[in-house]
């Protein structure tokens, strides 16, 4: 797993080793270069200074800006683990960063995407573009974190087909989990467990 995605889904791997909602993230200068970390932390009693824990709003994006300095930051890249929800997408537009590639599609916010057009030209000319999903296994490493994070730790949510998450993308999640998973030695064993299980089914 040497790719982009890698320091971010470290992170996410953090945070569901912690039992938070496994998302994680960085932040990329104009050079290209990792300048912010962050990850959820939504389960978690601390958080490092300027972080948030313990509270619903303790996301891997917000944890990443609040840490950044006021001003223009259009020129700049986050990497998520996850699809951003709308309170991320906000915070993004808030924080002035331009741009944000995630790995994993999340089906539940797919309408985020509308919301530029319902918005008055200030706030959606510099609404942050977003890209994504990844494609092959990060992708699906993207979006299997948290269907491993619900199996594992709220399986009454997922134990019928919902919105929440893509039905097949669940029984992998189940897969993974009786195959041992969360004892993986890192979040890369994880990952390579997690590819092993999906080639064996196709």
């Amino acid at each position: 797993m040497l790719t982009i995605w890698q320091q971010p889904f470290a992170l996410a791997w953090e945070a569901l080793q912690a039992k938070s909602f496994p998302v994680g993230a960085v932040l990329l200068n104009p050079a290209g270069n990792i300048a912010l970390t962050g990850r959820n932390r939504s389960k978690e009693p601390a958080a490092p200074a300027s972080q948030l824990a313990n509270t619903a709003l303790a996301h891997a994006e917000v944890n990443v800006l609040a840490q950044l300095p006021p001003g223009s930051h259009s020129d700049w890249t986050m990497l998520t683990s996850l699809q951003p929800c709308l309170l991320c997408l906000s915070a993004l537009r808030l924080a002035q960063v331009g741009n944000v590639t995630y790995a994993g599609a999340d089906p539940l916010w797919d309408g985020c995407a509308q919301v530029p057009s319902l918005l008055p030209d200030l706030l959606s000319s510099k609404w942050p573009v977003s890209t994504g999903p990844a494609d092959g296994m990060d992708g699906v490493w993207g979006i299997l974190l948290p269907a491993i994070w619900y199996v594992a730790y709220k399986p009454a949510v997922v134990a019928a087909p919902s919105d929440l998450l893509p039905w097949a993308t669940v029984e992998l999640a189940r897969e993974c989990v009786t195959a041992g998973i969360l004892d993986s030695p890192s979040g890369a064993a994880a990952y390579d467990l997690a590819s092993a299980l999906l080639h064996h089914r196709s």
